[in-house]
């Protein structure tokens, strides 16, 4: 299979190629590939610098013996992040944080100086004008497309089929916290403590919490998952439900359950993968409608005659 990719912007009329790190990783890079071709919305960090960023729509296992921290990666640099989230990144300047991630790839030079480009928009996008920017990865050779995957499990299949129904649309619980509609939360009259907390503990629930237990299946005793889940994970159950996550504290609790009952460990896996996948695409949506632009109110003391919610250069 070709190690050459397209990437497109629809939305802002840009595209570039790329070239995978098949040799670097290449069972990343293979598990990327027979997932093509995907749309996503493109997003931003909002702590590590000049990349854009965009919460893939599946669940990666792949080994990453090939790493690279953010703040060595050249411009064009495809990252992919297990650990925070399924996620791609593009590098297009200066990276801050000091994290090793997988290298997935390279942006072909001719579509370098196009990215800062890209970059701006969608951080300003991200921050202040909440537009709709979307991103599509596929084989350079667009008729190859690959096959869907097939989930025979009936609880994972439901979180599978709820994880895919809103790659592209936003979920119902987001919506619900965004606008507010969250009727017993928010003291004295106001909802953005809601919003806030509501984004932290979504945040905290699937990178520190669901991601780290799913890895402990590979490794400890299925007894010790599932008292780690009781002790950590249910405690979440209460509180995202009265924060607005209606649906999400549903399957929660149903993955929960069925932590409990079942015995088989291929079974938990599949459908702990299809849950976190789900909960991970809740997470990714929280990041993209989170009022960033309220930034504007703590400028770092260099930039402080930078026009709040604008593109700092």
């Amino acid at each position: 299979m070709s190690d050459r990719i397209r990437i497109r912007w629809p939305e802002l009329g840009q595209e570039v190629t790329a070239t995978l790190a098949l040799g670097d990783n290449p069972e990343l890079c293979d598990e990327f590939l027979a997932r093509l071709p995907f749309a996503v919305i493109q997003s931003h960090p909002v702590v590590s610098g000049s990349s854009i960023t965009c919460w893939v729509p599946y669940f990666s296992t792949a080994p990453m013996p090939t790493t690279e921290s953010i703040t060595d990666a050249p411009p064009g640099r495809l990252r992919f992040s297990q650990a925070t989230g399924s996620k791609i990144s593009i590098q297009y300047g200066r990276g801050l944080e000091p994290m090793a991630q997988g290298v997935l790839g390279q942006v072909d030079p001719d579509g370098i100086p196009t990215l800062a480009e890209i970059g701006r928009r969608v951080w300003n996008n991200l921050y202040w004008e909440k537009g709709r920017i979307t991103v599509e990865f596929e084989h350079l050779d667009s008729s190859v497309i690959s096959p869907p995957e097939t989930v025979d499990h009936p609880l994972a299949a439901r979180f599978a089929a709820a994880a895919q129904r809103i790659v592209l649309n936003e979920p119902d619980d987001i919506r619900r916290i965004r606008k507010g509609e969250v009727a017993d939360a928010g003291s004295f009259g106001q909802y953005f403590s809601v919003w806030d907390a509501a984004h932290g503990l979504i945040r905290d629930y699937v990178v520190q919490t669901l991601f780290p237990l799913y890895s402990g299946l590979a490794r400890e005793p299925l007894f010790v998952v599932r008292g780690a889940y009781d002790l950590l994970g249910a405690r979440y159950h209460a509180t995202l439900r009265f924060h607005g996550y209606v649906e999400l504290a549903d399957f929660a609790a149903e993955f929960a359950e069925f932590l409990v009952a079942c015995d088989e460990l291929d079974e938990i896996e599949l459908v702990f993968r299809h849950f976190l996948d789900y909960a991970n695409r809740i997470y990714s949506w929280s990041h993209e409608k989170f009022p960033w632009y309220l930034g504007m109110h703590f400028p770092k003391h260099s930039n402080i005659k930078a026009p709040g919610g604008r593109w700092v250069q």
